[in-house]
């Protein structure tokens, strides 16, 4: 069950994410729509303080889809996924637990499942006990049980494409090669869980 707060620095990464990819006025615009005005320019602390309202994040990734549409907004979600990855390690790293990890001497697929899974449980410490992450037959596994990227939304496709591009950019970093992450299952679809695979095997360039 998702929780009713999350750190103040996870909302602080999303705001400059979106920031970074629409600019000022798209987020001031999105803000608007989706009635979160209390954050124009006026950006939550970068510390892990839980005080700022699960919906007002969700109504970001939910003002996103309904302004661009389905098919826009899965390149600017997956852009922000992965632009909140790289914000994560530069400016709060103990947001995930990403303090500390001794990747470099694992194998690349050890060190691929190492980072799922602490983004697993570091997800969980932040949003509540809603996700699970495990090894597949075909890949590396993640998947959420009441979806904080979808939640309350409807569609054809999978919605979630922002966790897609998250899990990319974390893959990528401790690897260095480019992974093709997959959403197969999406509760916006109606499925019972959003169900994410990274393959073992990189993308052949």
């Amino acid at each position: 069950m998702l929780s009713d707060k999350i750190p103040n620095g996870m909302m602080y990464v999303t705001l400059l994410t979106v920031e970074d990819i629409v600019g000022k006025n798209g987020l001031h615009s999105l803000l608007n729509y989706g009635k979160i005005k209390q954050y124009r320019d006026n950006f939550p602390k970068n510390n892990n303080e839980l005080e700022i309202p699960i919906e007002d994040f969700m109504g970001i990734v939910t003002s996103i889809i309904q302004i661009f549409g389905e098919s826009g907004a899965k390149s600017i979600l997956y852009n922000c996924g992965k632009r909140a990855f790289q914000l994560v390690l530069q400016e709060n790293p103990a947001l995930f637990g990403l303090v500390g990890l001794s990747l470099k001497v694992l194998p690349k697929k050890k060190r691929a499942e190492t980072i799922l899974d602490q983004i697993c449980k570091g997800g969980n410490k932040i949003f509540g006990e809603n996700q699970r992450f495990y090894v597949g037959e075909d890949g590396f596994v993640t998947e959420i049980y009441d979806c904080f990227y979808c939640k309350g939304l409807t569609s054809e496709i999978p919605m979630c494409s922002a966790e897609l591009g998250f899990e990319a950019e974390s893959v990528r970093w401790v690897t260095n090669d480019h992974y093709e992450v997959r959403e197969v299952l999406c509760r916006a679809r109606g499925d019972d869980v959003c169900k994410f695979v990274v393959p073992f095997e990189p993308k052949a360039i």
